[in-house]
């Protein structure tokens, strides 16, 4: 397979120059930023559209799953659901009543298999879709984001059914931002960026690869959007911040992308002309101005030499909901503030959870740092 696709509307190149064969018994996982191509690719291979250029030739029957339930009829039930969808698939009705009560029994729909479709929940329709298209027995399996939906319970047989029809020799092709899903399932990975594959290899290889070069492009895009945010202030001659950092308890280096649930310390070092009356706040703010963590400690508990201050305040792990915060810590005298460093950060979290966004960090430990 080879070729490129050229969105007319803006003459983008969506996809370009990729030369890919795909082979039975692969399970090929397909990662990168919105945007990369992913999807339009994989519109390409099940035939939904066509290259502008260069040629697509997939051997066997595709069956794709762009975007979980969209095919589904609200008025009708799922059951009746069933029986439509496996028409559509060339099946008739002898083939289809054998295996419905497997199906009804895979999406646990219960009571509600018999009720219009429009009465379920996104997660309803996530299983009754997917369970839909599990049992008959596709040659090529397309799944665009498809195990993004649904809870864990339903996300783990997703999961092990997508394994038992690889072991039968089908192909199966998956785009999908959680990369445990993608080192689960695939036995190969590519990386697309901007229409090109970047990589293409082992799964643990290519979403190790394409997440540190994620963080990098972040930590720079984050440092230049939030700029006016970064800085220290010296209000009072004598006190001062020499270092503000968050630091991987692993690798040792200072980070501004955190990932969720990893364990992490801030490290707060300066100097102060005096320690009478002398204290440090610090605050983990959201950027819509959400207080998550605020804590204030004497400063003559961390003081060495008379002015060296040092501070290790330990998260193990952090615990914040994805987005970006502000990192503002003081140096007050008598609830003056005498000195502030501002920072940005960013919390990712690898595989978000379904339900809500966690907002909870855990209580910290403060230690004593000597240097």
């Amino acid at each position: 397979m080879g070729g490129s696709y050229v969105q007319k509307e803006s003459d983008k190149v969506a996809v370009k120059d990729v030369n890919l064969t795909i082979k039975e018994g692969d399970r090929l996982g397909i990662v990168g930023r919105n945007g990369a191509g992913k999807s339009t690719l994989l519109h390409m291979i099940a035939g939904l559209s066509s290259p502008t250029s260069g040629e697509i030739v997939v051997e066997g029957k595709v069956t794709s799953i762009m975007t979980l339930g969209l095919g589904l009829r609200d008025d009708l039930s799922g059951r009746e659901n069933i029986y439509i969808d496996g028409e559509m698939q060339g099946k008739n009705r002898d083939h289809i009543d054998p295996m419905i009560e497997e199906v009804i029994s895979f999406a646990d729909l219960g009571e509600f298999i018999d009720y219009p479709v429009r009465t379920y929940s996104t997660g309803m329709k996530a299983r009754l879709a997917f369970a839909m298209i599990a049992f008959i027995e596709p040659e090529i399996l397309i799944i665009d984001e498809a195990l993004a939906v649904g809870d864990a319970s339903f996300a783990t047989k997703a999961t092990t059914r997508i394994k038992e029809i690889c072991a039968k020799g089908k192909i199966v092709i998956i785009v999908s931002h959680g990369m445990e899903s993608i080192k689960a399932i695939c036995n190969r990975c590519l990386w697309m960026d901007s229409g090109s594959v970047v990589m293409d290899g082992s799964p643990d290889e290519v979403t190790k690869a394409y997440i540190e070069a994620v963080r990098s492009e972040d930590e720079i895009a984050l440092l230049d959007k939030f700029r006016r945010y970064v800085g220290k202030h010296i209000y009072v001659h004598g006190f001062d911040f020499t270092d503000v950092s968050f630091i991987d308890s692993v690798s040792g280096q200072s980070k501004l992308l955190l990932e969720s649930g990893e364990n992490y310390f801030l490290r707060l070092k300066g100097n102060v002309a005096s320690v009478s009356n002398v204290i440090i706040n610090v605050k983990l703010i959201r950027i819509d101005d959400t207080l998550f963590f605020e804590e204030t400690f004497s400063i003559e508990d961390f003081v060495f030499n008379q002015q060296f201050f040092g501070i290790e305040i330990e998260f193990s792990p952090i615990i914040l909901g994805s987005g970006i915060y502000r990192l503002d810590v003081s140096i007050n005298q008598e609830s003056k503030c005498v000195a502030q460093s501002l920072s940005i950060f960013e919390v990712y979290v690898l595989n978000p959870p379904s339900g809500g966004k966690p907002m909870l960090i855990t209580p910290v430990m403060i230690s004593l740092t000597t240097n």
